[in-house]
C-alpha cells in the first residue's frame, strides 16, 4: 500500500523529524562546551589540566601500589611540581579516566586523569596498577 501526502503535511512531517534529530542529538551530548580541537577553540594542553571529549569515558579503576605506604597525591597537572589537590592511600583505588604524557615521576612520564576521595587530578602511572583507560585525546584504541 502506497500512501500519498499531500506537500503542507509532508513539510510539517520533515519538520517534525528534524526537530525530532536535534533535540537527540542535543541530549547525546552533541554540542558539550569547549571540547579540544573544537573549530575556535584553544588546544588544549593535558599538562595544564586540558578537557578532551574523547577522554570522557566510564572511568576505570587503577590501584595504587609502590609508594611506600605513604599514598599517592593528585595533582592539578601532568607534573610532580603542579599544585595537590587530593592523596589516594596506599591500596587505595583511583578511577581513571585517560592518561597522557607528563612530566617523569620516577622513570615513568605517564600520568592518569581520574578522581579518587571525590578529588579530580592527575595521578603518576608509575605507582598505579591496573589497565584499560584511552590516552586522553583518543579514541579507545590506544590504552595502558
Amino acid at each position: 500500500m502506497f500512501v500519498v501526502l499531500r506537500p503542507g503535511v509532508l513539510v510539517r512531517v520533515l519538520a517534525a523529524t528534524a526537530f525530532a534529530a536535534v533535540l537527540l542529538f542535543l541530549l547525546l551530548g552533541g554540542l558539550a562546551s569547549g571540547p579540544a580541537g573544537a573549530p575556535g577553540a584553544p588546544a588544549a594542553d593535558p599538562a595544564a589540566g586540558g578537557s578532551d571529549l574523547l577522554a570522557r569515558t566510564a572511568p576505570t579503576p587503577y590501584l595504587v601500589d609502590g609508594t611506600g605506604k605513604s599514598g599517592l597525591n593528585l595533582r592539578s597537572c601532568a607534573a610532580p611540581t603542579c599544585r595537590r589537590v587530593g592523596w589516594v592511600a596506599e591500596g587505595g583505588t583511583f578511577q581513571a579516566e585517560c592518561w597522557t604524557h607528563g612530566t617523569p615521576a620516577s622513570g615513568d612520564d605517564r600520568w592518569l586523569r581520574g578522581t579518587a576521595g571525590g578529588r579530580t587530578g592527575y595521578a603518576a602511572g608509575h605507582f598505579l596498577r591496573g589497565s584499560g583507560a584511552p590516552e586522553c585525546g583518543t579514541s579507545a584504541a590506544r590504552q595502558t
